[in-house]
């Protein structure tokens, strides 16, 4: 008899191999899927993980540990599960093989309900405060002439990202960025100047980075019509691909739930048949399985007992 038992089914030996070939099957489906998105998590910590660290340190760490480390805990319980499901098809009684297993799958539902945690957080961590990207990229932008470290660091981001400055390329005219090798005694101010990292790749128009609030004869140049800077400020362009990475993690995440979910299914139908008696007999007897409930023992009639056959003596 099974306590609570929600839906309780008693099924042949051969619907126990349906169950066994289709963990194998989901648990295959979901290894895939935890290698291609830890996988995801390298490319997000080397990619934009490592832009925000220049500029935040630490920040760059966050997206990809959010996504690496249930996926990571979820690889490791279900392969720990699969060698427990091999292990219960021992012509031997394991009780305690089948305890583990039980243990396992409990484990794995409380890992769900952390993992839904974990999508609330991303979705406070990417559309939360970025006033620390702001501020590092507004001090690294005071260090561009410097530090050499910091040119190359802002060069290097307003060229991936196709941006200038942090909120507008303006910012750059009220910081001093340019060596004074380079500068003239003539022309110190920093007005309408951006270094040439501004420079958007795809315009059509030779790149005007200096000068760039006047109109100039020789290239035709206007800013209202054929501006060929980046308008769009790094720490935009942070925000932006961050909420677009961090959507992605929360879609993977809801995939890889729904899977494992579908995974927990056969598992716990595969622990609890294998309860009863803590072995399976193949096909000469059926199973009886359940996905919420608990074994109470096997059926007793709650009526009188039968009388004992009468003597044969008495009988004459």
């Amino acid at each position: 008899m099974v306590k609570f038992g929600k839906p309780v089914l008693q099924v042949p030996f051969k619907r126990i191999k349906v169950f066994v070939l289709l963990f194998v099957l989901l648990f295959l489906l979901v290894l895939i899927l935890s290698f291609n998105l830890l996988f995801t998590a390298v490319k997000i910590r080397s990619h934009l993980g490592s832009f925000i660290n220049m500029i935040s340190s630490g920040d760059g760490e966050v997206l990809p540990s959010l996504l690496a480390l249930p996926v990571f805990l979820f690889l490791c319980l279900d392969c720990a599960i699969f060698f427990f499901i091999y292990k219960i098809f021992s012509k031997k009684k394991s009780p305690g093989v089948n305890r583990l297993l039980f243990l396992l799958i409990l484990v794995a539902a409380v890992l769900m309900v952390t993992t839904l945690i974990i999508v609330f957080v991303t979705l406070g961590h990417v559309f939360g405060s970025s006033k620390s990207i702001e501020d590092g990229i507004i001090n690294a932008m005071a260090k561009y002439e410097l530090n050499s470290l910091y040119k190359k660091l802002i060069d290097r981001l307003q060229i991936e990202f196709q941006c200038c400055g942090s909120n507008k390329y303006d910012d750059w005219y009220n910081i001093t960025w340019l060596e004074k090798s380079t500068s003239t005694n003539s022309s110190t101010s920093q007005s309408g100047k951006t270094p040439f990292s501004c420079c958007a790749i795809k315009t059509k128009f030779p790149c005007i980075h200096f000068d760039i609030e006047s109109t100039g004869v020789n290239y035709l140049y206007t800013p209202e019509f054929n501006l060929s800077i980046s308008g769009t400020g790094c720490h935009t362009r942070i925000v932006e691909t961050k909420r677009q990475i961090g959507m992605g993690i929360v879609a993977s995440l809801f995939l890889y739930m729904f899977l494992e979910c579908l995974l927990l299914v056969p598992a716990r139908f595969l622990q609890t048949g294998h309860s009863v008696d803590f072995k399976f007999e193949g096909n000469s007897k059926s199973y009886i399985v359940w996905l919420i409930g608990s074994y109470a023992g096997k059926n007793q009639s709650n009526g009188p007992p039968e009388p004992p056959p009468v003597p044969p003596d008495l009988m004459n």
